[in-house]
């Protein structure tokens, strides 16, 4: 992750390839795939996590540049993918991931909406898992025991 957030915002190492700096004027643009979602940043590049591989959803809000306005969405592979976006909730096409991302067992919309408040009155916060794939799988196998435990009882 940490790779992927200095990949993305630098390290203030100077860099010899000719990428653009992102510019906060330019949308970053999420497509939104049965397999995937990508992310087409302004500097150009582009970032994919196959929805498979995903592991953890975090809100960020941050009074530091470049977070600092809105708050970003932070999508986490697993370690075996190396996979990873970061996107504004002014990204082009937001609304339609947040739709997916609140489809996932054990969103934790109450958290991301706490965060979107905060952003909007320029407030700092700690981050929020918002989903991680272990503890929506953990809750699926109780819901299952459970269901299975009342079937079994009539």
């Amino acid at each position: 992750m940490k790779a992927l957030l200095s990949k993305l915002f630098g390290t203030g190492v100077t860099k010899t390839h000719t990428t653009r700096a992102v510019d906060p004027n330019e949308p970053f643009v999420i497509n939104i795939y049965d397999d995937r979602v990508v992310v087409h940043r302004p500097d150009g590049q582009r970032e994919e996590l196959a929805w498979d591989a995903l592991e953890k959803v975090v809100v960020r809000v941050s009074d530091r540049a470049p977070w600092a306005g809105t708050a970003w969405l932070i999508l986490a592979g697993d370690a075996a993918s190396q996979q990873g976006c970061v996107v504004p909730m002014t990204a082009a096409n937001h609304e339609a991931l947040v739709r997916r991302l609140q489809e996932l067992p054990g969103f934790h919309q109450q958290k991301l909406d706490n965060a979107m408040r905060d952003a909007t009155s320029g407030k700092s916060r700690t981050d929020a898992n918002l989903w991680k794939r272990s503890e929506a799988e953990a809750q699926a196998r109780k819901d299952e025991e459970a269901s299975h435990d009342a079937a079994s009882q009539h």
